[in-house]
């Protein structure tokens, strides 16, 4: 039985099935599909709709074209889930990522303050301004409280957070908007999470505005 309780909105499940999301952001949900039954679950009702709604629609003639068309498209980096494993950096060592994140092209790490490292990745096409890394906290520590600029998703890998929303574990996805304002604390171990953001935090006290440069985000 999966442990998993926070779970991805229809709207953004919806928005995921149909090719919608931002690179970084379809990364995260799939990631969270690959921890979440449930929400797989949820997945394929979308993926038997569309194949009813396709049985419906009138065949139209190919063009002269479409299987060319069709290979090179093959040919082409696509979802992140089905993308050739890459070899770990040695700071990922013991860690059990998802083959989602196996896949994905994670930088160096680096260092946003004592107990805390981060390590962008890499996705093409990414909004200007956006973000998706890999950020881990050592237990017992609490985030500096700060709002956000636009939607940030986190999903956790490792460990636990808490805040004033909720509790989450290793499968659950936190999802802000510019509304929220928290101060993320680690639990009774290192926490482990991928985020998405759409833009950058808005710090709201003067340790994590001295904090900002360093990490980043």
């Amino acid at each position: 039985m999966s442990s998993v309780r926070h779970h991805v909105s229809e709207d953004l499940l919806w928005d995921y099935h149909r090719g919608a999301l931002p690179p970084g952001l379809r990364l995260t949900v799939a990631t969270h599909l690959e921890l979440c039954p449930h929400c797989r679950a949820e997945a394929g009702v979308f993926d038997a709709v569309g194949g009813a709604l396709l049985d419906e629609i009138e065949g139209v003639e190919l063009s002269d074209s479409a299987l060319d068309l069709a290979l090179a498209r093959i040919e082409r980096p696509g979802d992140p889930a089905t993308s050739v494993a890459k070899p770990q950096h040695a700071f990922l060592a013991g860690f059990d990522l998802p083959d989602t994140l196996n896949a994905a092209r994670i930088a160096n790490r680096y260092w946003a303050a004592p107990g805390v490292w981060m390590a962008p990745i890499h996705v093409d096409d990414a909004p200007r301004g956006s973000k998706t890394f890999l950020m881990h906290v050592r237990a017992g520590m609490t985030m500096p409280e700060h709002t956000h600029r636009g939607p940030e998703v986190t999903l956790v890998l490792k460990g636990r957070f808490s805040d004033v929303y909720g509790d989450y574990s290793k499968g659950d996805i936190a999802v802000c908007s510019d509304e929220h304002c928290h101060s993320p604390a680690i639990l009774d171990e290192d926490c482990l999470c991928l985020v998405w953001q759409q833009a950058a935090i808005v710090p709201k006290t003067w340790l994590g505005k001295l904090l900002q440069p360093f990490a980043r985000i």
